[in-house]
Parts: C-alpha cells; structure tokens; sequence
C-alpha cells in the first residue's frame, strides 16, 4: 500500500512540474513578443507568434503545450476563425479525431478553408468512419476533380470498406489526373488487383 501510495505521489509530481514548465515556456514567450527591441507588438503580432508557436510544438509532438499556446491565441482572438482551424490540426495530431472533426466542420461550407472537408475526412477514415470519409473526399473532389492525391486518398478509402470495382475506378479516375501521385495510384491498383492488404496514409500528413 505505502509503495502504491508512493508511486501515485510522484506521478502528480511529475504532472504539477511538468504544468509549471508548461506555463513557464507559455511566460517567457509572451514576455518576449511583448517587450521585442523595447517596443510592444501588436495584438495580431502576439497571436502570430502563438500561433507559429502551437504549430510547431504541434507537428514536434508536445501536444499540451500547443494546446496552450493555441488556446491562449484564441484567448487573444475569439472572432479569428483561423486559430480554430489551426486547432483543428493540433487535436488531429494529437489523434482526438473526434474533436477534430467536429473543429473542421465549421469549416466545411466556407470557401476559405476548401479543404475542411478532405483533412475532416482524414480524420473520419483514422477513427474507421469509412463511409463517412468516402463521403467527404467525394464532396472534395467534385470541386477539385484533378486532385490525384485526395483520388488516392479515396481509393484507399474505397478498398479498405471492401468495394473493389468502386476503388477501381477511382484509381483510373486519378491516373487521368496525370498528376505527380500516379505512381502511389498505381501501387494501389496492384494492390487491389492481388488482394493485398491497404495501409491508408497517415491522417493530415499533407
């Protein structure tokens, strides 16, 4: 029990200093785009750098500081739709697919940010939504037919739900892309003619 007792001791330890170090790094970031060459910076320049910073700490992996930074932009920000975007990214990152989704669906009926749709697709197909994935790379591709990643992205797609003839011809829509990703559309087509098995792409990795 005493050991037990011991061992659970430590680890909230660890977790209030790894919080302090957190919200340290979080302070010296925010002193120093706030007092750069003596001069304060402007509110869209503080979230500039929050923003790069949560990005970067993001695709590095440490997932809770850029939660952190991104959140304290918001923070700054709450009308700036960008940093919500932004977050979408972060939380499919950090692999709450979930929450990504639902992040990204803002953004599905917004212009702007046309490819909403394809990166909340990516999130679909990590959690095995397949359908629901299928979906949403065919909404893309009816904007953006010439798109022969987000077509190898759907034969994927296609051929991990078990329609064989449906992610056929997909790959042969891709290949008439003649875009740079005919080479992977091609690896799929053999694969799909042999019987092997797919590894889909990794989620949000382009």
């Amino acid at each position: 029990m005493c050991a037990i007792q011991a061992e659970r001791s430590l680890h909230e330890k660890n977790s209030i200093i790894k919080t302090v170090f957190t919200n340290i790094s979080l302070i010296l970031v925010l002193l120093l785009i706030t007092n750069s060459n003596g001069f304060t910076k402007t509110l869209q320049e503080h979230v500039s750098v929050l923003t790069k910073k949560a990005d970067e700490s993001s695709k590095q992996g440490n997932h809770a500081l850029a939660f952190t930074y991104i959140n304290q932009a918001i923070k700054l920000q709450p009308k700036n739709y960008n940093l919500y975007y932004t977050r979408a990214f972060i939380l499919g990152r950090a692999g709450q697919y979930s929450k990504a989704i639902k992040e990204f669906s803002r953004f599905v009926k917004n212009d702007k940010f046309s490819h909403a749709i394809r990166f909340r697709a990516d999130c679909f197909l990590a959690i095995n939504q397949l359908q629901k994935a299928a979906n949403d790379y065919v909404m893309f591709l009816r904007f953006a037919p010439k798109d022969g990643k987000v077509w190898s992205y759907l034969v994927e797609t296609l051929a991990l739900m078990g329609n064989r003839k449906a992610a056929l011809d997909a790959v042969n829509r891709g290949l008439s892309t003649n875009s740079h990703w005919s080479d992977r559309l091609t690896v799929l087509q053999k694969q799909i003619f042999s019987g092997q098995k797919i590894i889909p792409h990794k989620p949000l990795s382009n």
